[in-house]
């Protein structure tokens, strides 16, 4: 009877290893499917410079001075600079976390040179309208800015550095 109580018991113990082996050898071939999204392509950079081309209301844009240049350079770091036409202007920018399209653009500071008054008209205009920004839209070659919840917009044309 010892003999078939252990013949039992090695019964036993070689069904619970043959499950355990089949268990982890189903786990092995067995393919996890994951799902994953295409990753969205990235964003146009803004880094860089860009030539104010118009700005104001979107439906009644108002053109730049002739022979005044007016742009923005994006860096990587978070800062701007630029030329309101007469003055050069700078400060910091950057996106709302978790709301990519969400852009914010601050100015600390400009020179103070005076320019004949259509430029600094135009100039005070810009730099305003700028430090409103709430929103872009990029496509590599063109930049749109608005402000006032889509009313205005400063429309850019990628300018060389």
């Amino acid at each position: 009877m010892a003999t078939g109580f252990t013949l039992q018991r090695i019964a036993v113990w070689m069904v619970l290893a043959l499950t355990t082996v089949i268990l982890a050898l189903s786990g092995c071939t067995k393919t996890q499917q994951v799902l994953m999204r295409d990753p969205a392509p990235p964003p146009p950079s803004l880094e860089g410079r860009w030539d104010l081309k118009e700005y104001g209301p979107s439906g009644a844009p108002v053109p730049v001075l002739p022979d005044t240049q007016v742009f923005v350079v994006f860096t990587p770091d978070g800062k701007i600079s630029g030329s309101g036409g007469c003055n050069r202007y700078f400060g910091g920018w950057g996106f709302v976390e978790g709301q990519p399209n969400v852009l914010r653009i601050w100015r600390t500071g400009s020179t103070k040179m005076a320019c004949p008054v259509p430029v600094m008209t135009q100039e005070h205009r810009f730099l305003e309208e700028l430090s409103r920004v709430s929103a872009h839209a990029a496509d590599g070659k063109e930049l749109r800015l608005f402000y006032d919840g889509g009313k205005g917009v400063l429309r850019f044309t990628r300018g060389v550095p």
